[in-house]
């Protein structure tokens, strides 16, 4: 099997058959992450997030579960998120700058204006296609099993 990430979460709740509610303690989540620092600072490593996930293996409230999710989905979906605004951002602000004395604007004027509208839109470009994928359960991560006390 290709390359994957794994985390530790617990199950909170019970959705449906197939579906549950786990929790992932973001400072485990992060624990390896370069930019650790800089989330402690801003206050996020110690808030947990909560994630719908299919559950194959009939996990129950309370179990620990192991989390699989592969590399290439995570640096997929990394990529979108980072790249795709900032990439608007630039495009749209030497856009805006190279038809700035058609619109009638400056063009610092026009290349902010370029670079919000850019930026704009490459958010909603990368909510879309986090929307698609997570219609299509790509870039999901998949609840592999529950982990003995000895694993934790």
């Amino acid at each position: 099997m290709p390359n994957e990430c794994h985390e530790t979460a617990t199950v909170t709740k019970i959705i449906s058959e197939d579906l549950v509610q786990v929790v992932v303690k973001r400072s485990e989540a992060c624990g390896a992450c370069a930019a650790k620092g800089a989330c402690q600072a801003l206050g996020g490593q110690t808030k947990d997030f909560f994630l719908e996930l299919y559950n194959p293996i009939g996990a129950k409230v309370g179990d620990t579960v192991r989390l699989t999710i592969s590399e290439a989905a995570v640096i997929k979906a990394s990529a979108i998120l980072y790249l795709l605004p900032a990439v608007n951002l630039i495009l749209f602000a030497l856009m805006g700058n190279m038809f700035a004395p058609q619109l009638g604007f400056s063009s610092d004027a026009a290349a902010v204006l370029g670079a919000l509208i850019g930026l704009g839109i490459g958010f909603f470009a990368t909510w879309l296609v986090s929307k698609r994928a997570e219609k299509n359960q790509q870039s999901v991560p998949i609840i592999s099993r529950v982990m003995e006390s000895e694993d934790r």
